[in-house]
């Protein structure tokens, strides 16, 4: 009986032994399966990392490009504006209309005399609209030509056809500078924007 009682009593520590055996199992695979996860989720988080730094590395690139640009248009339009500085203190010397004596210098036979024809126009109602017609969308571009600021140009922003702004820029320059506001001057401004032979078209220049 005693005998019996024993292997009663192993059979139950072996069947706890077996029970917890299994429950350490269950654990352990419940753990893989939370590393896994966990490795899962890892890898996802990288690869996003790496999509961002992708997408940033991308940004700055185009940030560098269109700063490089910016500089180039810049320069280019100081250029211009010093162009235009330029013609002014030449177009000082010009009459209404006619012709300009222009020097031309550094010659290997000294300092020699020219005439250039230049074209003129009245600056009256209808060829400032016939200009303006012409300059269109480039009004911003054609105002800094004739001298104005971005901030000054916003004044005539609040306009709503851009030949009504080009018209008044026009009127405001030409008032401003007398008779330093030359024909000639309006129509170097066009040709750096190139509407110049539209104009003259327009105007019966050529």
């Amino acid at each position: 009986f005693h005998h019996s009682l024993d292997d009663h009593e192993k059979d139950d520590e072996l069947d706890e032994l077996k029970q917890e055996v299994w429950q350490l199992k269950m654990q352990s695979a419940d753990k893989d399966r939370r590393m896994e996860e966990m490795r899962s989720r890892y890898e996802q988080m990288m690869l996003t990392v790496q999509a961002k730094e992708g997408a940033l590395g991308s940004l700055q690139q185009r940030l560098v490009a269109v700063e490089k640009a910016k500089k180039q248009s810049e320069a280019a339009l100081e250029e211009k504006l010093k162009e235009k500085d330029r013609m002014i203190a030449i177009m000082e010397q010009l009459a209404a209309g006619g012709k300009l004596q222009a020097h031309v210098g550094a010659l290997p036979m000294g300092t020699q005399s020219v005439d250039i024809d230049i074209p003129s126009f009245e600056f009256d109602v209808r060829s400032l609209t016939k200009i303006s017609s012409c300059v269109g969308v480039q009004w911003r571009a054609f105002g800094r030509l004739l001298g104005y600021t971005n901030s000054e140009l916003e004044d005539y922003n609040r306009l709503e056809a851009n030949s009504e702004k080009t018209y008044q820029l026009i009127s405001a320059w030409r008032d401003k500078l007398g008779r330093r506001a030359t024909a000639q001057l309006l129509l170097q401004a066009c040709d750096d924007i190139g509407v110049k032979g539209a104009v003259e078209d327009k105007l019966g220049l050529q």
